[in-house]
């Protein structure tokens, strides 16, 4: 096998000797060799299939690599772990690849990490700065709920918003939108007057909607992930129904 400069990667057993693979090969970083394949992949000389995406075809394995992704944390399977990671990996560097050609604002995958890094610095004054207090003159966090706190309000400031509700997408699901609505409104120094919003709406019949936001309030006072908690507890019953299952077609 050919070995990689500057770590112990190896190509598969029988590619050792393929052209293509030359800046694979001698890609200096594992990101960069993922980097590298995606782009031979991609790239006219490539994969039909893969020269054909775009950011909107992308959408859907993005989302299905997220959520098997989370299937493996939440059941401890280490190896799976390994594996969807790295798919949601490829999701990122292969929509920044396809970004890269768009002809009116490309950016690549290098743009996006260098504003990542950015990002983070910013948010983490009370970790990066001189002295003990961040660039406003804040003291620095002492536990994980002013941390949030904190970063919330660099946000904000970046961003400049004016609304909580600022950067919450439509595309997901109404149950994840609800508890980040809940969130947000939660962290709003304004929260006592915007928490009016969840009045029960007596105009219409939404007295299950009012009755679903009132559990995902109530488990975000507690501490609690409503989606987590609600995935965990299918999950649980999905073990049931497959035992009642099983049992009932050894009868």
């Amino acid at each position: 096998m050919t070995q990689a400069a500057h770590d112990d990667y190896e190509l598969p057993e029988g590619y050792e000797h393929c052209p293509k693979l030359a800046p694979v090969e001698e890609a200096p970083s594992a990101l960069d060799r993922v980097k590298a394949v995606v782009r031979i992949l991609n790239e006219p000389g490539g994969c039909p299939w893969d020269g054909k995406q775009t950011n909107e075809s992308l959408l859907k394995p993005l989302l299905e690599e997220t959520y098997e992704y989370i299937d493996a944390v939440e059941t401890g399977d280490r190896d799976n772990m390994r594996e969807e990671l790295g798919d949601t990996l490829l999701q990122s560097v292969f929509q920044a690849q396809v970004c890269s050609h768009d002809p009116a604002d490309p950016f690549d995958i290098d743009e996006v990490c260098n504003r990542l890094v950015d990002k983070l610095i910013t948010r983490h004054p009370h970790v990066f700065a001189s002295s003990g207090n961040n660039a406003d003159g804040e003291q620095a966090p002492q536990s994980a709920e002013e941390t949030l706190a904190l970063w919330e309000r660099m946000k904000q400031k970046e961003k400049h918003r004016t609304s909580v509700l600022e950067g919450i997408s439509h595309a997901q699901g109404a149950l994840p939108r609800a508890a980040k609505i809940i969130s947000r409104v939660a962290k709003s120094p304004e929260h006592e007057r915007l928490e009016q919003a969840f009045e029960p709406d007596t105009a219409h019949n939404h007295q299950y909607a009012d009755a679903i936001i009132a559990i995902i309030r109530d488990a975000h006072r507690n501490g609690v992930d409503i989606e987590t908690d609600l995935r965990c507890r299918l999950r649980g019953i999905e073990q049931t129904i497959e035992t009642i299952e099983k049992d009932n077609n050894h009868d």
